[in-house]
């Protein structure tokens, strides 16, 4: 990846060895978020869109790693000549600041823990042939390289919602789209007729409704959609999950906005690991 393609962020200064140190690792995120995390080549760091919430953040890492704290009477956050990147005073002295980087941050690793273990993300479309046109980010618009049954090229996102509708044809020749969550639940605050807040539990049905076909009964949440289970951006808004058909799960609209931008939730990844392969 180029500098011009990267995902320029602003990194602050850790102290001690989180990549290696899981107990200090997990005092940065229970301190500062999404913005820490592992990167696929191992290192750890905290990156944030604007060097505010960065200087913001810098200033408390002695405190979180268990050192004498920084001098907060300082709070500008200034920037470095002939650089992109900034500094906080954090002494009585200016020679006394952290340096807050911009640089590109690295990909998040898109593995998966699951039972304390990395696991890559396997689902159940693993076995249909891969694009060319895989990258962190990428949508499931590309073109498949397959033809419909009107003799059209299929994208993507067609072609695996096929792949599901020809696996779950009755006895009328006529496929359904199956949810590959099926069973799996969630939950929504709503309001109720007093204008209250309530919590409601959701439940993915097994069949969802073809976006081929929108007679009535139809309802919008339950329409089939085709799911980046490794999201195609992280908490930072940097390119994340890739258009792998490994990353590709078929779930209902509801379920997929719920889903929307998180990290995966350790039961949706063992169910799609799980779940029987679809054949082309």
């Amino acid at each position: 990846m180029s500098i011009e393609d990267a995902c320029m962020r602003y990194r602050i200064q850790l102290m001690g060895n989180p990549s290696m140190d899981l107990a200090l690792r997990e005092q940065y995120i229970a301190a500062f978020g999404d913005a820490c995390y592992l990167s696929e080549g191992g290192a750890f760091n905290c990156f944030y869109e604007t060097p505010q919430e960065a200087c913001d953040a810098g200033v408390l890492v002695p405190e979180v790693f268990g050192a004498a704290a920084y001098d907060k009477n300082y709070p500008a956050c200034k920037p470095i000549p002939g650089t992109e990147n900034y500094f906080r005073q954090v002494g009585p002295d200016p020679a006394i600041h952290i340096v807050i980087y911009y640089e590109p941050a690295p990909r998040q690793t898109p593995l998966v823990e699951v039972d304390g273990v990395p696991t890559e993300v396997s689902g159940p479309y693993r076995n249909l042939p891969e694009l060319k046109d895989l990258w962190p980010g990428n949508n499931f618009y590309c073109n498949s390289g397959m033809v419909g049954e009107n003799g059209d090229g299929l994208r993507q996102r067609e072609w695996i919602l096929q792949v599901n509708r020809d696996a779950h044809k009755g006895d009328a020749g006529v496929g359904e789209i199956h949810s590959d969550l099926a069973g799996f639940k969630w939950t929504f605050t709503v309001m109720n007729e007093n204008c209250e807040k309530v919590t409601v539990e959701y439940e993915e049905p097994l069949v969802l409704h073809d976006p081929k076909n929108r007679k009535p009964p139809f309802h919008p949440d339950l329409v089939a959609e085709v799911h980046h289970v490794v999201p195609m951006t992280d908490k930072r808004n940097c390119p994340w999950g890739t258009n792998s058909n490994k990353n590709a799960a078929v779930i209902s609209r509801g379920l997929n906005r719920w889903l929307s931008n998180k990290n995966p939730p350790e039961e949706e990844v063992k169910r799609l690991n799980a779940a029987p392969v679809y054949t082309p």
